[in-house]
C-alpha cells in the first residue's frame, strides 16, 4: 500500500513553528512508514493517484479540486469554522461537499459527525500524541503554575475568546496564581481587544509561534492545563493530549465520549474555571496519576492504525464486489461480529426525578464509587462521584433536556435520557397577576404535546382556562400533586438557576417558553366566556386607565379627556372597565366590575383603548382588537398581532426591557433614569391624544 497525504501548503511539514494540520499530517506519515507503509508528502498538482493506492486530503477546497482532476481521495475536516459560521454558510457547504465526494471522511470532533446529518461518509478519528516526545521525569510538581497554551480568536475576528483566555486568567486572578499564556503571534491581537486583562501582574505572556521543544518545556514548567474552550473541530484538540502525556492535569470544557483521566470538566465561567483548579490542587497527586491512564490509549501509534485499517477497507471498497478480498472481508466481518451491549451491574437501580431540581440517586449494594455526569443536550454540566444509596441533586430549576451517564472506571453502564412520555408533570404559576397568567397559559399546552405527557397546572385564574383547555388536568394553588416525574414553577424570579434570561428583558410569553425549554411564538390564549346580553345598545368604546405603577400610567394630563370628547363627537359611547381608575368627565364608568361582567363589556364592544395591563391580555385573549399605549416597554414586550400601539421613541422609553434596571414595586413613582426631574414619566407624558387618534382612524373607519 502506498499513501500520499497532500499538503496544504502553507507551512513547511513537518512545521517548524505553530500549525496543527501540518503536525497531525507529520505524525500519520510517520507512524506509518514505521509500520511499514509506504507514505508521502505531496502537492495536489504532484498527485499521480495510480502511484498511490490512497489519496489523504485535509483542506476542502484542495479536495474539491482532486475531484474535478478525477483523484479519488479520503478526506479529513480539520475545520471549526463550519460550526462558526453555520449551516448556510460556504464554508459548510464547501466542506460538505469535499465530504460528499470522497470516497470516505474523518473528522476528529465527535459532534460533527452529528452536525453534518445530511451525509453518512463522515466518522470520527481522534487526534493523537507522540507519547515518547511529550513526556516528562518529575510527575508532582510542588509549585502551581497554570497554563494555556492555544490560537485564539476565530475567522477573522481575533477578538473572539474561542479558547477562553479571559476565564483562565480571571480564575488565575481569583485563586493568585501565576498563569502562562502561549501560542502564535496571532494572539497579540485578542489583547489588543482584552487590555484589561493585562492588569494581572502574574500574568506571562509568550506569543513566538512555538515549536515542539518549546512546548514540551512549557508542559515541563506549569502544574496545570486550562482550556475552557467553546469550540474545537479537534475534540479532544492536540494540546489537551499533549499536556496528559506530560502528566498535567487540565480543566477544560471537552465533553467526549472517550474520557480524559485527569481532567475535570468545567462550564465556561471564571467561578467554575477557578473552583476545578483549586479541587486538583488539594488533590493534586491523585489527578497527576489518572492522567497516566489516558496517556497510551491516544498515543499517535494506536490512532494511525485506527486510521491504516480504513485504508485497508477503502482498498476493499475500490475492487470489484465479487473480488477474494471483498468475500474474505466479508466472511470476516459476519464471523467476528459481536453483539455490544452497555455493561449492566444487576444489583444497581437509579431513582430519577426533576421535581424543582434535577435529582439523581443510585441504588444497590455495590462497594464501588461510580462517576455520574449530567448533560444539557450534549454540554457537561456538573460530573460527581457516587456510591450506592447516595444521590446529587443540581440547583437549576427550569427545563434542560437533561442526559445522566453513570461510569464504571471508563466503561459507561447507565445512559439516561429525559423522556416524560406518559409521566406526570406539574406547572405551578408563581404570579397571581391577570395578565401574565393570560399570557403563559397556551405554553402549558405547548409543553404537553412536545414531550406526550399528563400535565397537572395551578393558576390563580383557573376559571378562565379549565373548560376551554380540556386537554390539561387544573388544580387551585397551594394543593398537593403526587406522583411526578417533574415540576417546574413558572414567574418572575431574577434568579438564574429558576430561570436562563432576566424576564424584564424579554416578551413576557418567553418568560415561561424559557423555563418550559419551549420554541417561542407568540401565541393568543383560550379563554372561557359566555357571551350575555349587550350592555348599552349604541356603539361603544372600552377602555381602562388603571395600572399597578406610576410609570405604566397615560400621564399626560389632558390625554384621556382629549381623546374621549374625541371619541364621543365621532358618536361612540365611552365606557370605563377599570375597577379604580380615575374617573373622566362623559365617560361611563362600568359598576359591576366582575371578570365575567367586565368581559362581556369588553366582547360587545368596538374595540379597547388601554395600557400594559392585565385587562389588555384580557381582551386579546378575547379575540378583540387593543389600542395599547405604552412607551416604557419595548414594542414586543406584551402581543404584537390584533394590537395597535402607541409609541414614542423619540424620548425616554423602554426602561422596564433595559437590564440595568429592574422595577421596584414598592416605589410607584419608579423611573429608573428622570425620578425627580423634569423628564419624570416623560415617556407617557409624551404621548398626546392627538397620536392616540391619528393611530386609531382605521379602527373607527
Amino acid at each position: 500500500m502506498r499513501v500520499i497525504h497532500v499538503t496544504p501548503g502553507m507551512i513547511p511539514i513537518p512545521p517548524n513553528g505553530w500549525g496543527a494540520v501540518e503536525k497531525i499530517i507529520w505524525e500519520y506519515h510517520q507512524n506509518l512508514q514505521s509500520m511499514g507503509i509506504e507514505s508521502h508528502i505531496k502537492y495536489l498538482n504532484e498527485v499521480n493517484y495510480q502511484e498511490g493506492d490512497i489519496v489523504h486530503i485535509h483542506i476542502a477546497n484542495l479536495a474539491i479540486e482532486a475531484h474535478k482532476m478525477g483523484i479519488p481521495y479520503i478526506f479529513s475536516l480539520h475545520d471549526h469554522h463550519v460550526v462558526y459560521n453555520g449551516k448556510d454558510s460556504f464554508n459548510y457547504k464547501q466542506n460538505l461537499e469535499a465530504i460528499k465526494k470522497s470516497i470516505v471522511s474523518f473528522c476528529h470532533a465527535e459532534y460533527l459527525v452529528d452536525y453534518f446529518e445530511e451525509t453518512d461518509k463522515l466518522f470520527y478519528l481522534s487526534h493523537g500524541v507522540n507519547t515518547n516526545f511529550f513526556k516528562v521525569d518529575n510527575q508532582y510538581r510542588t509549585e502551581h503554575k497554570l497554563l494555556c497554551l492555544a490560537n485564539n480568536g476565530i475567522g477573522g475576528d481575533s477578538s473572539y475568546d474561542r479558547k477562553g483566555f479571559r476565564y483562565a486568567i480571571e480564575s488565575a486572578k481569583k485563586l493568585n496564581l501565576p498563569i502562562t499564556v502561549a501560542g502564535p503571534e496571532n494572539n497579540k491581537n485578542f489583547f489588543q481587544h482584552h487590555l484589561d486583562l493585562l492588569d494581572y501582574d502574574k500574568l506571562t505572556l509568550l506569543f513566538d509561534n512555538p515549536n515542539e521543544e518549546s512546548i514540551l518545556e512549557l508542559y515541563k514548567t506549569h502544574s496545570i492545563f486550562l482550556h475552557p474552550s467553546s469550540l474545537e473541530a479537534g475534540h479532544p484538540n492536540l494540546t489537551l493530549l499533549e499536556a496528559i502525556s506530560c502528566n498535567l492535569p487540565i480543566v477544560g470544557t471537552y465533553d467526549g465520549t472517550q474520557k480524559i483521566h485527569g481532567m475535570i470538566v468545567t462550564e465556561r465561567n471564571s467561578d467554575s474555571v477557578a473552583n476545578s483548579i483549586q479541587e486538583i490542587i488539594n488533590n493534586y497527586n491523585f489527578y497527576v496519576d489518572q492522567t497516566n491512564k489516558s496517556r497510551e490509549k491516544f498515543d499517535w501509534g494506536v490512532i494511525t492504525n485506527r486510521l491504516l485499517k480504513m485504508y485497508k477497507l477503502v482498498g476493499i471498497i475500490k475492487k470489484e464486489y465479487n473480488s477474494e478480498e471483498t468475500k474474505n472481508l466479508l466472511i470476516d466481518n459476519i464471523e467476528n461480529t459481536t453483539k455490544v451491549d452497555i455493561k449492566k451491574e444487576s444489583n444497581l437501580s437509579y431513582n430519577i426525578h426533576f421535581v424543582n431540581n434535577p435529582f439523581f440517586e443510585i441504588l444497590g449494594d455495590s462497594d464501588k464509587e461510580y462517576g455520574v455526569e449530567f448533560y444539557d443536550e450534549d454540554v457537561l454540566v456538573y460530573t460527581t462521584k457516587l456510591k450506592t444509596n447516595m444521590w446529587s441533586k443540581l440547583n437549576r430549576e427550569y427545563f434542560t433536556d437533561w442526559t445522566i451517564k453513570v461510569y464504571d472506571e471508563d466503561e459507561l453502564i447507565y445512559n439516561y435520557k429525559l423522556n416524560f412520555t406518559g409521566k406526570r408533570v406539574f406547572i405551578s404559576f408563581d404570579s397571581k397577576s391577570l395578565g401574565d397568567n393570560i399570557s403563559w397559559i397556551p405554553y402549558v399546552l405547548e409543553f404537553k404535546n412536545k414531550h406526550n405527557c399528563h400535565v397537572i397546572v395551578s393558576t390563580f385564574w383557573n376559571k378562565l382556562f379549565e373548560k376551554v383547555y380540556p386537554e390539561l388536568e387544573f388544580i387551585e394553588p397551594g394543593n398537593v400533586v403526587n406522583d411526578l416525574i417533574a415540576m417546574y414553577r413558572v414567574g418572575w424570579f431574577y434568579d438564574n438557576n429558576k430561570e436562563p434570561v432576566l424576564p424584564s428583558t424579554i416578551p413576557l410569553q418567553k418568560a415561561i417558553t424559557n423555563i418550559l425549554g419551549l420554541e417561542f411564538k407568540e401565541i393568543r390564549p383560550r379563554i372561557y366566556f359566555e357571551s350575555k346580553q349587550r350592555l348599552f345598545e349604541e356603539k361603544y368604546i372600552t377602555i381602562a386607565n388603571e395600572s399597578t405603577a406610576g410609570l405604566k400610567l397615560w400621564n399626560n394630563p389632558n390625554g384621556w379627556s382629549e381623546l374621549v370628547n374625541y371619541l364621543k363627537s365621532k358618536g361612540y359611547r365611552v365606557v370605563n372597565v377599570s375597577k379604580n381608575g380615575e374617573r373622566i368627565d362623559g365617560v361611563t364608568q362600568l359598576k359591576d366590575t366582575s371578570i365575567e361582567n367586565t368581559m362581556n363589556a369588553i366582547y360587545h364592544s368596538e374595540f379597547f383603548i388601554g395600557l400594559s395591563s392585565g385587562l389588555s391580555w384580557l381582551t386579546w385573549g378575547l379575540g378583540k382588537h387593543v389600542v395599547m399605549i405604552s412607551n416604557f416597554t419595548e414594542e414586543d414586550h406584551e402581543f404584537v398581532s390584533n394590537c395597535t400601539r402607541i409609541t414614542n421613541t423619540f424620548v425616554c422609553h423602554g426602561c422596564w426591557n433595559n437590564p440595568m434596571f429592574k422595577f421596584d414595586k414598592g416605589d410607584w413613582n419608579w423611573c429608573p433614569e428622570h425620578k425627580g426631574t423634569e423628564r419624570h414619566f416623560e415617556c407617557h407624558k409624551s404621548i398626546t391624544s392627538q397620536m392616540v387618534i391619528e393611530k386609531i382612524q382605521h379602527l373607527l373607519s
